[in-house]
């Protein structure tokens, strides 16, 4: 077949950078995972967790968690 011209070649060159980029969607974990593996995660003991996540249930990011301890070590003590 014949070459594309360089106008198609063009076009086809900016539709491809011109579609956005999905971001990869970040996996949640049972709190329970994340406590058992701290230390190992972000860095903190066990007892920081349970302080920074009390009343917390259900399935979070690590990106989530990780702003959740940050939150609360900022946090002043009464």
């Amino acid at each position: 077949m014949a070459a594309k011209t360089e106008k198609q070649q063009t076009a086809k060159a900016e539709t491809t950078q011109a579609q956005p980029v999905k971001a990869a969607v970040e996996k949640k974990f049972p709190l329970e995972k994340l406590r058992a593996n701290c230390k190992k995660i972000f860095g903190v003991t066990d007892c920081t967790f349970a302080g920074a996540t009390y009343g917390m249930t259900g399935n979070y990011t690590i990106t989530e968690i990780k702003a959740r301890l940050e939150k609360w070590r900022g946090t002043e003590v009464k």
